[in-house]
Parts: structure tokens; C-alpha cells; sequence
């Protein structure tokens, strides 16, 4: 008896030791090849939220095809609005970069200049106790980086091939239609494997196109309340900042923090009286509060609850792999993982992290 215990934890710990190093694996294979994972999972993602909107076309005899080919412009439309449209303000802060942190140093310079003389006080107060050994200066290294043009130029034209590649790869997932969806049932051994596969894709598509597409129109007026506030209250770009807020708002979280900072610092550079300013971020975080706090929980409710802790760590993993395209696909493709992990038994552990609310869902494939 303890020999097969041993032997049963030591093949446990193998068991562990392997789900581990392939769970590295995939890691690294993730960040090694973003390039081509990147504009994969977006289209993917796309195809989730747009095929059940289209299939019932194709029933009635528009060929598949040609409705890709319709969405492709309808995206190539609202990239194309979204470049002119961040191009030019874009362009306006990189050019005013460097006079940023002058203006704030103007702005702020009363409460500077008390905090500078206390460092200045403790700096004396340091050099009289280190004496005079300690006065040489250490040599300074002088470096050289890429400017911010060069660098984003060079962002641009990843950006620009991976969206095109996303682009290619979306059209060719609905111009096949469920081409993709008959050929995983035919390798399905038995009939009841067959319609539990046929249950488990409907399901998933179902939900998960429900929830992007909800997102999608969320964010969107969310956009619109912060753009139309911001415009009535004097600040410039009001369109920019609109736009930037329905984006950023796919990060939970950090999303909120990134625009909120973003459009204090554009308020404090425009207005003289920083009371003035300030309005900026209250709409912002108001029009915030009342998204995450009324209008999605009313919209979603607790079907697509994720454990806040998974939530964060998603957006960690995720932006560390993919930069800025990973934040904006981790909570979707975590809500992916979700659904599916809720609707297959051996993946019940999972789903159980995964899920901010008790695993109630019927499995459906075994």
C-alpha cells in the first residue's frame, strides 16, 4: 500500500510537472509569435459576434461571400473614421509633448516649490553628514533612443499589417460560413457526440456574440456621454476623448485610470483655474460609475460574471504578451474561456475560478 501511494502521488506530480511546461510553452509561443496570434484572435473574436448576424441572410440565398464582403468594408469604414479621426490630435500631443511638463510645472509651481525646498533641506542635511568625500560627481552617460515620430511610425505600420492580416483571415471565416462548424461534427464518432458538439458551438457563439455585441454598443454610448460632456464644457477634442474613452473602456479597470489621467492633464493644459478643470474628470468618472455600477450589471446581469481576480490577472497576462491588443482582447477571450469551460465537464475546475457566481450551467458534452 504506501508503495502505491508513492507511485500514485509521484505520477500525480508528473501529471503537474507536464500541464505546467506545456502551459510555458504555449506562454512563450504566444509573445514569441504575437504577430501572427495577435490579428488571429481578433478575427476570430469578429466572427463570433458577426456570424449570427448574418447567418440568417444566408438562408435566404445572399451567398456568404458577398456579405463577408460587405462587413470587411463596413470595418475597413470605422478604421479608416477612427485613423482620421485620432490622427490629427494624436499628432497635436506629440507635438506638445515637450511643453507638457512645463505648463504643469506653471500650473502646479506653489505646491512644487514647498515640496522642492523640503528635499532641498534634507539634501543639505545629507551632505553635511556624508562630508566632502562623497562631492565628486559620477560621469555622465549620455544615451541615445528613437525619436517619438520614428517610433510611432513604426507602430503604425505593425498595427497596419496586423489589421490587415485580421481582415483577410475575417473574410475568409464568414465567406466559409460553417464550413468549419460541419467538419468538427463529422469527427465526432457518434451521433451523441455529433449533437453535443452541435449544441456546445451554438451556445458559445450565442452567448458570447451577446456579450461583444453589448459591450460593443456600451462602450459606444459611453463614448458619446463622455464626448458630448466634455463638449459642452469647453474642452478641446471633445470628439478625441470621446472616442478614446469607448476604447480604453474594454481594459476594466486600468481602462478608467489611463482616460481619466489623460483628460485631467488635456483640462489642467487648457483651463487656467484648475477648478475649471477638474469638471473634466468628474463627468468622466461619473459617466463611468454609473456604466460599470448600473448600465452593464442591467444589461448582462450575472451571465457573464468573472471573478474579478481572474479579471485582473487576464489583463496582466494578456498585456504583457500582447501589449495594448492584448488588454483590449483579455476580458473576450476570458468571457470565451468562460463559456466554454462552463459547458464541458472536465473543465469544470476551471470554469469554477473562471466564474465570479456558483457553476449552475448544465454541461452539455462530456
Amino acid at each position: 500500500m504506501p508503495f502505491y501511494s508513492s507511485s500514485s502521488r509521484l505520477q500525480r506530480w508528473q501529471a503537474i510537472s507536464i500541464i505546467g511546461m506545456f502551459i510555458i510553452a504555449v506562454l512563450a509561443c504566444l509573445y514569441l509569435a504575437a504577430g501572427i496570434f495577435i490579428p488571429v484572435a481578433g478575427a476570430i473574436l469578429i466572427s463570433f459576434m458577426v456570424s449570427p448576424l448574418i447567418r440568417p441572410l444566408i438562408r435566404r440565398g445572399i451567398p456568404a461571400p458577398i456579405l463577408a464582403a460587405l462587413v470587411i468594408i463596413l470595418l475597413l469604414g470605422i478604421v479608416g473614421t477612427a485613423v482620421v479621426a485620432f490622427s490629427k490630435p494624436t499628432m497635436d500631443w506629440v507635438d506638445r509633448l515637450p511643453k507638457v511638463t512645463r505648463q504643469l510645472e506653471e500650473k502646479f509651481r506653489p505646491m512644487w516649490e514647498s515640496v522642492e525646498s523640503v528635499q532641498k533641506a534634507s539634501a543639505d542635511v545629507m551632505n553635511f553628514t556624508n562630508g566632502s568625500s562623497n562631492s565628486r560627481k559620477p560621469p555622465t552617460v549620455i544615451t541615445t533612443t528613437p525619436g517619438v515620430m520614428e517610433r510611432l511610425m513604426n507602430s503604425a505600420q505593425e498595427i497596419g499589417l496586423q489589421v490587415l492580416m485580421m481582415l483577410v483571415l475575417l473574410y475568409f471565416l464568414l465567406a466559409a460560413g460553417d464550413m468549419f462548424k460541419e467538419k468538427t461534427v463529422r469527427l465526432m464518432p457518434t451521433f451523441h457526440d455529433k449533437r453535443a458538439v452541435v449544441s456546445i458551438l451554438m451556445t458559445i457563439e450565442k452567448e458570447v456574440s451577446g456579450y461583444l455585441l453589448t459591450i460593443l454598443l456600451i462602450n459606444i454610448a459611453l463614448g458619446g456621454v463622455i464626448g458630448f460632456g466634455l463638449y459642452f464644457m469647453g474642452l478641446e477634442n471633445a470628439l478625441f476623448w470621446g472616442m478614446l474613452a469607448a476604447l480604453l473602456n474594454f481594459i476594466p479597470y486600468i481602462g478608467y485610470i489611463i482616460g481619466a489621467l489623460l483628460v485631467t492633464v488635456a483640462a489642467l493644459l487648457q483651463f487656467p483655474a484648475v477648478g475649471d478643470a477638474l469638471i473634466a474628470p468628474a463627468i468622466y468618472t461619473v459617466a463611468n460609475f454609473v456604466e460599470s455600477s448600473l448600465v452593464t450589471p442591467s444589461l448582462l446581469g450575472r451571465r457573464f460574471t468573472i471573478n474579478p481576480v481572474v479579471m485582473f490577472l487576464s489583463i496582466a497576462i494578456w498585456s504583457w504578451l500582447w501589449g495594448i491588443p492584448g488588454a483590449l482582447m483579455a476580458v473576450p477571450l476570458t468571457v470565451v474561456l468562460n463559456v466554454i469551460s462552463s459547458h464541458v465537464p472536465s473543465m469544470a475546475a476551471l470554469n469554477e475560478y473562471l466564474s465570479g457566481k456558483p457553476r449552475s450551467q448544465s454541461s452539455v458534452i462530456s
